[in-house]
């Protein structure tokens, strides 16, 4: 030892870390909450419409729309909760209807409640369980029920009598009672789609068919307007 220190060994460069050339810069996965609520709500739809309120397990709508159960009753406070925004976007859909004809409103009474039958004839081809899930919740006074008629049914149902009793004074329609009119055209709108199996069994034909939709509307204007 001669008192001198010997220089510190040099450090190795630390080798880049390896990267696959194939693989892409990693994307963070991100949750799209509008598309998980869409999923939760048409699985709920579903579930309501088959087992009614009662019968309908939050867990289970998680299961169906690919949720969690806490990611669902994130967005929805509670069972109560999730079935009335089921309930509100099906009457937004409802209401949607008038607003595709620009030129509704300048339209005979008879004129509208032609283009009415047609949407609401169409509204139930692409949403078949809504009429089961009204027939479920139809059938005896709940404070669901009551929140149906009160919040939308009561209003879309004067709305309808009212164009029916429109459209009688112009000579065009069924001099019958409105009201019972009204529910006679609602129930022959829903009901070839909500028993949609034992209809094809029946008729060797599928009820979503444009062809059976078509067949369906000039029925029910056949039943209701005089020049038909």
């Amino acid at each position: 030892m001669n008192g001198e220190t010997s220089p510190a060994p040099a450090k190795k460069p630390r080798s880049p870390k390896k990267t696959d050339a194939s693989a892409g810069p990693r994307t963070k996965r991100r949750r799209r909450p509008e598309e998980v609520k869409e999923r939760i709500l048409s699985a709920a739809l579903t579930a309501f419409a088959t087992y009614g309120f009662e019968g309908a397990s939050v867990r289970s709508i998680a299961k169906d729309a690919h949720a969690s159960l806490p990611l669902v009753l994130y967005h929805f406070r509670s069972k109560e909760d999730l079935w009335r925004t089921v309930m509100e976007g099906v009457y937004e859909e409802i209401d949607t209807g008038q607003k595709r004809h620009p030129n509704y409103d300048s339209l005979s009474a008879s004129e509208r409640l032609r283009l009415l039958i047609e949407d609401i004839v169409r509204f139930f081809a692409n949403s078949p369980s809504l009429h089961r899930l009204m027939t479920l919740e139809g059938h005896q006074i709940t404070d669901r029920l009551l929140w149906m008629c009160e919040r939308h049914t009561r209003k879309s149902f004067r709305d309808m009598t009212t164009l029916i009793v429109e459209a009688q004074r112009e000579g065009k329609v069924r001099m019958v009672d409105p009201a019972r009119l009204r529910f006679a055209i609602n129930a022959m709108s829903a009901v070839p789609f909500a028993v949609s199996a034992e209809y094809q069994i029946l008729t060797n034909k599928s009820p979503f068919s444009a062809e059976e939709i078509e067949g369906t509307i000039s029925l029910i204007n056949q039943f209701v307007f005089l020049d038909d």
